[in-house]
Protein backbone atom coordinates (compact mmCIF):
# COMPACT_ATOMS: atom_id res chain seq x y z
CA UNK A 1 0.00 0.00 0.00
CA UNK A 2 1.48 3.35 -1.11
CA UNK A 3 2.17 6.09 1.42
CA UNK A 4 1.20 9.79 1.32
CA UNK A 5 2.99 11.36 -1.66
CA UNK A 6 3.03 14.93 -0.36
CA UNK A 7 4.49 13.99 3.01
CA UNK A 8 7.13 11.87 1.30
CA UNK A 9 8.06 14.75 -1.01
CA UNK A 10 8.68 16.94 2.02
CA UNK A 11 10.76 14.19 3.62
CA UNK A 12 12.80 13.78 0.43
CA UNK A 13 13.51 17.52 0.33
CA UNK A 14 14.74 17.53 3.92
CA UNK A 15 16.74 14.33 3.47
CA UNK A 16 18.57 15.69 0.42
CA UNK A 17 19.89 18.66 2.38
CA UNK A 18 22.52 17.04 4.59
CA UNK A 19 23.15 20.29 6.48
CA UNK A 20 19.58 20.70 7.70
CA UNK A 21 18.48 17.07 8.00
CA UNK A 22 17.39 16.36 11.57
CA UNK A 23 17.85 13.12 13.48
CA UNK A 24 14.13 12.51 13.10
CA UNK A 25 14.35 13.01 9.31
CA UNK A 26 17.24 10.55 9.12
CA UNK A 27 15.19 8.02 11.04
CA UNK A 28 12.10 8.56 8.86
CA UNK A 29 13.89 8.26 5.52
CA UNK A 30 15.68 5.11 6.70
CA UNK A 31 12.37 3.60 7.78
CA UNK A 32 10.77 4.47 4.45
CA UNK A 33 13.64 3.06 2.36
CA UNK A 34 13.64 -0.10 4.49
CA UNK A 35 9.87 -0.40 3.98
CA UNK A 36 10.40 -0.32 0.20
CA UNK A 37 13.50 -2.53 -0.05
CA UNK A 38 13.48 -4.49 3.18
CA UNK A 39 16.75 -6.07 4.22
CA UNK A 40 17.53 -7.45 0.77
CA UNK A 41 16.07 -10.89 1.47
CA UNK A 42 12.76 -10.28 -0.33
CA UNK A 43 11.73 -8.69 -3.64
CA UNK A 44 10.52 -5.07 -3.28
CA UNK A 45 6.78 -4.54 -3.54
CA UNK A 46 6.19 -3.26 -7.15
CA UNK A 47 3.73 -0.52 -6.12
CA UNK A 48 6.04 0.83 -3.37
CA UNK A 49 9.03 0.59 -5.71
CA UNK A 50 7.21 2.51 -8.46
CA UNK A 51 6.20 5.22 -5.98
CA UNK A 52 9.78 5.44 -4.66
CA UNK A 53 11.25 5.81 -8.16
CA UNK A 54 8.64 8.41 -9.11
CA UNK A 55 9.59 10.47 -6.07
CA UNK A 56 13.32 10.05 -6.77
CA UNK A 57 12.94 11.26 -10.37
CA UNK A 58 10.70 14.17 -9.33
CA UNK A 59 13.25 15.27 -6.74
CA UNK A 60 16.10 14.86 -9.24
CA UNK A 61 14.18 17.00 -11.73
CA UNK A 62 13.74 19.71 -9.12
CA UNK A 63 17.49 19.69 -8.43
CA UNK A 64 18.39 19.61 -12.13
CA UNK A 65 16.39 22.69 -13.17
CA UNK A 66 18.60 25.35 -11.52
CA UNK A 67 21.74 23.42 -12.53
CA UNK A 68 20.63 23.31 -16.17
CA UNK A 69 19.60 26.96 -16.12
CA UNK A 70 22.93 28.10 -14.63
CA UNK A 71 25.02 26.21 -17.18
CA UNK A 72 22.85 26.57 -20.26
CA UNK A 73 21.86 30.22 -19.71
CA UNK A 74 25.26 31.16 -21.18
CA UNK A 75 24.33 29.67 -24.53
CA UNK A 76 20.55 29.29 -24.63
CA UNK A 77 17.28 31.02 -23.93
CA UNK A 78 15.73 28.51 -21.55
CA UNK A 79 11.96 28.23 -21.09
CA UNK A 80 9.56 25.76 -19.54
CA UNK A 81 6.04 24.95 -20.62
CA UNK A 82 3.27 22.51 -19.78
CA UNK A 83 2.99 19.39 -21.96
CA UNK A 84 0.77 20.14 -24.96
CA UNK A 85 1.24 23.93 -24.69
CA UNK A 86 3.57 24.73 -27.58
CA UNK A 87 5.89 27.74 -27.29
CA UNK A 88 6.54 30.17 -30.14
CA UNK A 89 9.76 32.17 -30.19
CA UNK A 90 11.24 34.85 -32.45
CA UNK A 91 14.31 34.40 -34.62
CA UNK A 92 16.33 37.46 -35.71
CA UNK A 93 16.48 37.59 -39.49
CA UNK A 94 19.31 40.15 -39.78
CA UNK A 95 21.39 41.78 -37.11
CA UNK A 96 21.90 44.99 -39.08
CA UNK A 97 19.86 46.51 -41.88
CA UNK A 98 21.83 46.68 -45.11
CA UNK A 99 21.86 50.30 -46.28
CA UNK A 100 23.08 51.71 -49.60
CA UNK A 101 24.03 55.42 -49.56
CA UNK A 102 23.76 57.50 -52.74
CA UNK A 103 24.75 61.02 -53.77
CA UNK A 104 22.07 63.75 -53.91
CA UNK A 105 20.10 63.70 -57.16
CA UNK A 106 20.76 60.04 -57.94
CA UNK A 107 18.52 57.06 -57.47
CA UNK A 108 18.38 55.19 -54.17
CA UNK A 109 17.76 51.49 -53.68
CA UNK A 110 15.30 51.06 -50.85
CA UNK A 111 16.13 48.24 -48.47
CA UNK A 112 13.51 46.73 -46.18
CA UNK A 113 14.49 46.79 -42.50
CA UNK A 114 14.07 43.23 -41.35
CA UNK A 115 11.93 42.35 -38.37
CA UNK A 116 11.90 38.80 -37.10
CA UNK A 117 10.53 35.39 -37.91
CA UNK A 118 8.70 33.13 -35.51
CA UNK A 119 9.07 29.42 -34.95
CA UNK A 120 7.20 26.83 -32.93
CA UNK A 121 9.39 24.86 -30.53
CA UNK A 122 8.24 21.32 -31.36
CA UNK A 123 9.11 18.90 -28.56
CA UNK A 124 11.08 15.70 -29.01
CA UNK A 125 11.30 12.88 -26.53
CA UNK A 126 14.78 12.37 -25.09
CA UNK A 127 15.46 9.31 -23.01
CA UNK A 128 18.12 7.67 -20.92
CA UNK A 129 18.38 4.59 -18.74
CA UNK A 130 19.51 3.91 -15.20
CA UNK A 131 19.81 0.91 -12.97
CA UNK A 132 20.73 0.39 -9.34
CA UNK A 133 21.17 -2.53 -6.98
CA UNK A 134 18.41 -3.05 -4.38
CA UNK A 135 21.07 -4.02 -1.84
CA UNK A 136 22.59 -0.53 -2.14
CA UNK A 137 19.42 0.85 -0.58
CA UNK A 138 18.50 -2.04 1.69
CA UNK A 139 18.74 -1.22 5.39
CA UNK A 140 17.96 2.44 4.67
CA UNK A 141 21.24 3.84 3.34
CA UNK A 142 20.63 7.61 3.26
CA UNK A 143 23.93 8.34 1.48
CA UNK A 144 23.14 5.91 -1.34
CA UNK A 145 19.69 7.48 -1.61
CA UNK A 146 21.22 10.95 -1.99
CA UNK A 147 23.70 9.64 -4.55
CA UNK A 148 20.91 8.08 -6.62
CA UNK A 149 18.93 11.35 -6.72
CA UNK A 150 21.99 13.45 -7.59
CA UNK A 151 23.13 11.02 -10.30
CA UNK A 152 19.77 11.32 -12.06
CA UNK A 153 19.77 15.13 -11.71
CA UNK A 154 23.25 15.37 -13.23
CA UNK A 155 22.23 13.00 -16.02
CA UNK A 156 19.54 15.45 -17.12
CA UNK A 157 22.01 18.35 -17.30
CA UNK A 158 24.44 16.16 -19.28
CA UNK A 159 21.63 15.14 -21.62
CA UNK A 160 20.94 18.75 -22.57
CA UNK A 161 24.60 19.63 -23.00
CA UNK A 162 25.24 16.51 -25.12
CA UNK A 163 22.40 17.49 -27.46
CA UNK A 164 23.77 21.05 -27.68
CA UNK A 165 27.24 19.64 -28.47
CA UNK A 166 25.86 17.44 -31.26
CA UNK A 167 23.89 20.31 -32.78
CA UNK A 168 26.99 22.52 -32.65
CA UNK A 169 29.16 19.90 -34.38
CA UNK A 170 26.52 19.48 -37.12
CA UNK A 171 26.26 23.26 -37.55
CA UNK A 172 30.04 23.55 -37.92
CA UNK A 173 30.00 20.86 -40.62
CA UNK A 174 27.13 22.55 -42.49
CA UNK A 175 28.63 26.08 -42.06
CA UNK A 176 25.48 27.23 -40.26
CA UNK A 177 28.15 28.34 -37.80
CA UNK A 178 30.37 30.44 -40.10
CA UNK A 179 33.94 29.34 -40.80
CA UNK A 180 35.21 32.59 -39.27
CA UNK A 181 33.78 31.43 -35.93
CA UNK A 182 35.65 28.11 -35.96
CA UNK A 183 39.21 27.14 -35.05
CA UNK A 184 40.11 23.44 -35.25
CA UNK A 185 43.67 22.16 -35.27
CA UNK A 186 46.74 20.99 -33.39
CA UNK A 187 48.65 23.28 -31.04
CA UNK A 188 46.32 26.25 -31.47
CA UNK A 189 47.77 29.55 -30.35
CA UNK A 190 46.44 32.47 -28.37
CA UNK A 191 46.27 34.34 -31.69
CA UNK A 192 43.92 31.64 -33.05
CA UNK A 193 41.76 31.99 -29.95
CA UNK A 194 41.70 35.79 -30.18
CA UNK A 195 40.68 35.62 -33.85
CA UNK A 196 37.44 33.87 -32.88
CA UNK A 197 36.95 36.30 -29.99
CA UNK A 198 37.35 39.28 -32.33
CA UNK A 199 34.75 37.86 -34.70
CA UNK A 200 32.17 37.45 -31.93
CA UNK A 201 33.03 40.83 -30.37
CA UNK A 202 31.53 42.51 -33.44
CA UNK A 203 28.11 41.57 -32.08
CA UNK A 204 28.84 43.68 -29.00
CA UNK A 205 29.70 42.76 -25.44
CA UNK A 206 32.57 40.73 -24.07
CA UNK A 207 32.71 37.17 -25.48
CA UNK A 208 32.32 34.28 -23.03
CA UNK A 209 34.33 31.07 -23.45
CA UNK A 210 32.98 27.83 -21.94
CA UNK A 211 35.24 24.80 -21.77
CA UNK A 212 36.86 22.14 -19.64
CA UNK A 213 39.43 23.41 -17.15
CA UNK A 214 42.24 21.77 -19.16
CA UNK A 215 41.32 23.71 -22.30
CA UNK A 216 40.93 26.96 -20.37
CA UNK A 217 44.37 26.43 -18.78
CA UNK A 218 45.87 25.69 -22.21
CA UNK A 219 44.91 29.10 -23.57
CA UNK A 220 45.14 31.05 -20.30
CA UNK A 221 48.76 30.02 -19.66
CA UNK A 222 49.79 31.10 -23.15
CA UNK A 223 49.25 34.66 -21.92
CA UNK A 224 52.40 34.22 -19.82
CA UNK A 225 54.51 32.97 -22.76
CA UNK A 226 53.15 34.96 -25.71
CA UNK A 227 55.74 37.55 -26.75
CA UNK A 228 53.15 40.35 -26.78
CA UNK A 229 50.75 39.41 -24.02
CA UNK A 230 53.32 38.61 -21.33
CA UNK A 231 54.37 42.26 -21.33
CA UNK A 232 50.77 43.43 -20.87
CA UNK A 233 49.72 41.22 -17.96
CA UNK A 234 48.51 43.03 -14.85
CA UNK A 235 49.43 41.81 -11.39
CA UNK A 236 45.86 40.55 -10.87
CA UNK A 237 46.01 38.34 -13.96
CA UNK A 238 49.48 37.06 -13.00
CA UNK A 239 48.14 36.10 -9.58
CA UNK A 240 45.11 34.42 -11.16
CA UNK A 241 47.31 32.37 -13.49
CA UNK A 242 49.45 31.31 -10.55
CA UNK A 243 46.82 30.48 -7.94
CA UNK A 244 43.28 30.27 -9.36
CA UNK A 245 41.79 26.81 -9.83
CA UNK A 246 39.69 28.18 -12.68
CA UNK A 247 41.20 31.19 -14.50
CA UNK A 248 38.44 33.55 -15.61
CA UNK A 249 40.33 35.86 -17.99
CA UNK A 250 41.77 34.93 -21.36
CA UNK A 251 42.68 37.98 -23.42
CA UNK A 252 39.51 40.01 -23.98
CA UNK A 253 37.16 37.15 -23.04
CA UNK A 254 35.66 35.78 -19.85
CA UNK A 255 36.30 32.07 -19.29
CA UNK A 256 33.75 29.84 -17.57
CA UNK A 257 34.72 26.36 -16.42
CA UNK A 258 32.47 23.53 -17.60
CA UNK A 259 31.74 21.07 -14.79
CA UNK A 260 33.02 17.78 -16.20
CA UNK A 261 33.58 15.15 -13.46
CA UNK A 262 35.32 11.79 -13.78
CA UNK A 263 32.95 8.91 -14.51
CA UNK A 264 35.26 6.00 -13.78
CA UNK A 265 37.32 4.83 -10.83
CA UNK A 266 40.70 5.40 -12.47
CA UNK A 267 40.23 9.12 -13.23
CA UNK A 268 40.71 8.46 -16.94
CA UNK A 269 37.28 9.26 -18.40
CA UNK A 270 34.91 12.23 -18.19
CA UNK A 271 31.47 12.96 -19.59
CA UNK A 272 32.32 15.61 -22.18
CA UNK A 273 35.37 16.19 -24.43
CA UNK A 274 38.10 18.15 -22.67
CA UNK A 275 39.51 19.57 -25.91
CA UNK A 276 36.37 21.31 -27.23
CA UNK A 277 35.18 24.73 -26.10
CA UNK A 278 32.42 27.13 -27.08
CA UNK A 279 32.52 30.90 -27.31
CA UNK A 280 29.47 33.15 -27.23
CA UNK A 281 28.86 36.75 -28.18
CA UNK A 282 28.18 38.75 -25.04
CA UNK A 283 26.04 41.52 -26.46
CA UNK A 284 23.12 39.77 -28.15
CA UNK A 285 19.66 39.31 -26.65
CA UNK A 286 19.03 36.21 -28.75
CA UNK A 287 21.26 33.38 -27.52
CA UNK A 288 22.51 30.82 -30.07
CA UNK A 289 20.22 28.06 -28.77
CA UNK A 290 16.58 27.88 -27.81
CA UNK A 291 15.63 25.27 -25.21
CA UNK A 292 12.00 24.74 -24.28
CA UNK A 293 11.31 22.08 -21.69
CA UNK A 294 7.84 20.55 -21.80
CA UNK A 295 6.81 19.15 -18.44
CA UNK A 296 9.10 17.20 -16.15
CA UNK A 297 11.08 13.98 -16.30
CA UNK A 298 9.05 10.77 -16.19
CA UNK A 299 10.14 7.25 -15.38
CA UNK A 300 9.14 3.65 -16.00
CA UNK A 301 10.32 0.94 -13.60
CA UNK A 302 11.04 -2.75 -13.90
CA UNK A 303 13.13 -5.28 -12.00
CA UNK A 304 15.31 -7.57 -14.06
CA UNK A 305 14.44 -11.21 -13.44
CA UNK A 306 18.03 -12.38 -13.98
CA UNK A 307 20.25 -10.02 -11.99
CA UNK A 308 17.43 -8.42 -9.88
CA UNK A 309 18.64 -4.90 -10.64
CA UNK A 310 16.08 -2.08 -10.57
CA UNK A 311 15.91 -0.49 -14.03
CA UNK A 312 14.53 2.95 -14.82
CA UNK A 313 13.77 4.36 -18.24
CA UNK A 314 13.71 8.17 -17.90
CA UNK A 315 12.16 10.43 -20.53
CA UNK A 316 12.00 14.20 -20.98
CA UNK A 317 10.18 16.12 -23.70
CA UNK A 318 12.01 19.22 -24.91
CA UNK A 319 12.81 21.29 -27.98
CA UNK A 320 16.53 22.05 -28.34
CA UNK A 321 17.35 24.09 -31.45
CA UNK A 322 20.22 26.18 -32.80
CA UNK A 323 18.68 29.44 -34.02
CA UNK A 324 21.56 31.92 -34.21
CA UNK A 325 24.74 30.21 -35.41
CA UNK A 326 26.53 33.50 -36.13
CA UNK A 327 26.79 34.22 -32.39
CA UNK A 328 28.62 31.04 -31.36
CA UNK A 329 32.28 30.10 -31.76
CA UNK A 330 33.75 26.60 -31.77
CA UNK A 331 37.32 25.79 -30.75
CA UNK A 332 38.83 22.30 -30.89
CA UNK A 333 42.43 21.60 -29.88
CA UNK A 334 43.44 18.27 -31.42
CA UNK A 335 46.88 17.65 -29.92
CA UNK A 336 47.82 19.45 -26.73
CA UNK A 337 44.78 18.94 -24.48
CA UNK A 338 43.92 15.48 -23.14
CA UNK A 339 43.36 13.71 -19.84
Amino acid sequence: MMLNNEKLKGLFTRAMNAQTTTTEDEKDIKEYITKVFGDGSVTPDPSLLHQFNNLVVQKADEIAKPLATDILSLLANFKTSSPGTLVQYDIPVKNRAKVVWAANGTGVDLVRVEGSKSKIAVPQKFQTGFYYEPLDLANGSVENFRKLVNDIANAKVRLYFEVVSKLTAAAVASTEIPAANVKVGANLTLADYNKVASTLARYGGKPVFVGDTLLIDFFAMQQATDSVYKGLLTDDIKEELLTALNPSTIGRTTAVNLVNPFIDETNSKVDLPVNIGYMFAGGVSQKPFQIVEYGAMRQMTEQDMEDERIKLKITQEAAIELVFGQAIGYIEEQASVAL
